[in-house]
């Protein structure tokens, strides 16, 4: 096998800023393609701090995964893209979902009608980034020049009527904060119209800190899921939603009830960098992301980049590619 995709990991910014710079430019030096950062909440701000990544990188690309219409106007939201992709020279993604309860309920928001919200936020952002006016959105002699290339359009979600308008309107699709039994339906109804790109982010824990860290954190993959996927595991969706209010409310121990050994195997990679790179290899061969990535939820920034790094290589040498 002579190809292989690009590699990168997924975090939240609930770090000080500069750990969260520091964490992308020693992820591009240990070689990694991509980061994507979080949009969840009230937390660092995304966009901030890719910005401030734009200017201390120099070949990382750089994507905000995801955001949501209804915390950003998506004509806000493109132009900051585009002000990041002048100071990254062109390397910035745009990712976009409806958003789900850890995002918006915060700001006691609720995700109406979200598969019309997103159709409209990226009609407003084709326009955005052309520079051409849409009923929502009036460029004027102020407004950031389109991009050459313009920004990337992502979308992410879990169900299949987003995956199909990612596959109608968007360059790519963001896969991820879901079971790996599901990527093979997911990837499917996110090509179904076009062939876009996938970049497929599974979570990962390489120690028992980090799968201890992870566990109760992965009520949010299920929180937002559907009902079949929720049967499919075995789960009761009121049970679901208790855990994790109980969660946002500061008590983690319903979700970390809730989540025993047997489904967080079923929910995320676990072991050692040399069997996550081996997993990986076989998430690569069956779907073909453009980019495959780990989703961490991590103290030690650092160490899990390195970590992440050790377990691209071993996928790499699976597949048949020199690291």
């Amino acid at each position: 096998m002579t190809w292989t995709p690009a590699i990168g990991i997924w975090f939240f910014p609930d770090q000080p800023a500069p750990v969260l710079v520091d964490a992308i430019t020693r992820a591009e030096r240990a070689g990694l393609d991509e980061v994507w950062l979080g949009d969840e909440g009230p937390a660092r701000e995304p966009f901030t701090v890719l910005a401030a990544a734009a200017t201390a990188t120099e070949r990382i690309r750089l994507a905000v995964g995801i955001t949501n219409p209804y915390v950003r106007h998506p004509g806000v939201a493109v132009g900051s893209a585009a002000t990041i992709a002048e100071l990254a020279g062109g390397r910035f993604v745009l990712g976009v979902g409806a958003g789900g309860g850890m995002s918006l309920a915060p700001f006691g928001l609720t995700a109406d009608r979200p598969v019309a919200a997103v159709r409209e936020f990226l009609h407003v952002a084709h326009a955005a980034r052309a520079h051409s006016a849409h009923a929502r959105y009036r460029p004027t002699e102020l407004a950031v020049a389109p991009q050459a290339p313009p920004v990337p359009l992502y979308v992410g979600a879990r169900g299949p009527r987003l995956n199909v308008l990612a596959s109608e309107l968007a360059d790519g699709a963001f896969v991820a904060g879901m079971p790996p039994f599901r990527y093979s339906e997911v990837i499917g109804w996110a090509r179904s119209v076009r062939h876009i790109d996938v970049a497929l982010y599974p979570s990962v824990a390489f120690d028992d800190a980090d799968r201890e860290r992870h566990r109760p954190e992965m009520i949010w993959s299920l929180y937002d899921t559907p009902p079949e996927v929720a049967a499919h595991l075995g789960l009761d969706r009121s049970a679901i939603t208790r855990a994790a209010t109980s969660l946002r409310n500061g008590d983690a121990a319903p979700a970390t009830a809730l989540i025993d050994d047997d489904l967080l195997d079923r929910l995320m990679l676990l072991g050692p960098p040399e069997v996550v790179g081996r997993r990986l290899a076989d998430l690569v061969r069956t779907h073909r992301p453009t980019s495959i990535g780990l989703a961490i939820i991590a103290r030690d920034l650092a160490s899990t980049i390195d970590q992440a790094a050790a377990a691209f290589a071993t996928m790499r040498g699976a597949l048949g590619v020199d690291a």
